[in-house]
């Protein structure tokens, strides 16, 4: 099922400040450079919180300097824009050797990356206003076919974020406003349609867990999130999304030696999610959503 309503959704501890300097600093640094024992080289996006940016504020630019102080490694970055080709620019053409968080069911469709166990599963969220007494209950509820809605899409593909293709399948169409999660000139552009909400430009942003609970936690109890984890009328639509780390698929030996790493700071990356609000839930079991084309949370 397509519609025109929404296109794909490209949506999961800290260094010394030298090494932060260094780091911040330091181009695309293709991994054969290095000595592979010595480095950890990650692919990530330079502007893409709360996932990561250059300034290496993000969740994934803490878990990498953890893992790395872990390994005994020096943790370098390949940075890129995490769009459309993002792993045949990155990973799989050399530049860097893994990406800290993909959704685990990418080796499906990409058979030369694998990925080690989730190390957090994530859904999609609704944000509303705290003293907005209408709550998100599911996509049959009355209110959404007058209510403001917010979703993050872009122009191009042709996969829709499940909230889209939820509402779409009940003709919540006409009172959509779509916001951009791309923009090269900004560190947050995912923040923008949570602000939306708490400025009252939009009634409910449904979004992605990590950037909904990420930018809402600065208003405090002015917003309120609710889970967004299944559509009872489409079972086979997919809301919630465990999340792995990415290496290439001959790379065995460091697959392995990253999930020990994560094995062993597992308590420490939960006080990082934790930190960063990180809307976290049980996996639920994958069912496929026949005949739809559905975007997954990519970031």
């Amino acid at each position: 099922m397509r519609t025109h309503l929404a296109k794909r959704l490209i949506v999961a501890a800290a260094v010394t400040a030298a090494a932060a300097a260094a780091t911040a600093a330091d181009a695309a640094v293709p991994a054969e450079t290095a000595d592979a024992s010595a480095t950890l080289a990650v692919c990530a996006d330079p502007g893409n919180l709360p996932y990561s940016s250059s300034k290496l504020d993000g969740f994934e630019n803490r878990i990498a300097s953890l893992l790395a102080a872990d390994l005994h490694r020096t943790l370098r970055y390949a940075w890129a824009p995490q769009r459309r080709n993002f792993f045949s620019r990155t990973l799989l053409a050399g530049a860097c050797d893994v990406v800290i968080s993909v959704p685990a069911s990418v080796p499906a469709s990409l058979p030369a990356i694998a990925t080690t166990r989730p190390w957090f599963t994530s859904t999609y969220v609704a944000v509303t206003r705290a003293a907005d007494n209408r709550h998100f209950a599911g996509f049959d509820d009355e209110w959404l076919k007058s209510a403001r809605i917010g979703l993050q899409l872009i122009t191009g593909g042709d996969a829709n974020p499940p909230p889209a293709m939820a509402l779409s399948r009940r003709g919540v169409t006409n009172n959509i406003t779509g916001f951009s999660p791309w923009d090269s000139a900004e560190d947050a552009p995912q923040e923008k349609i949570v602000d939306a909400v708490a400025n009252k430009s939009i009634d409910v942003a449904m979004v992605w867990g990590p950037f909904g609970g990420y930018f809402a936690k600065p208003y405090g109890n002015a917003l309120k999130l609710e889970a967004v984890t299944q559509d009872p009328g489409w079972p086979g639509l997919a809301f919630t999304f465990p999340m792995a780390a990415a290496v290439r698929k001959e790379d065995t030996a460091l697959k392995d030696t990253l999930q020990a790493a994560f094995d062993r700071n597992a308590a420490k990356i939960a006080a990082i999610l934790r930190d960063d609000n990180i809307p976290i839930v049980e996996p639920v079991p994958a069912v496929s959503a026949s005949g739809a084309q559905v975007s997954t949370p990519t970031h």
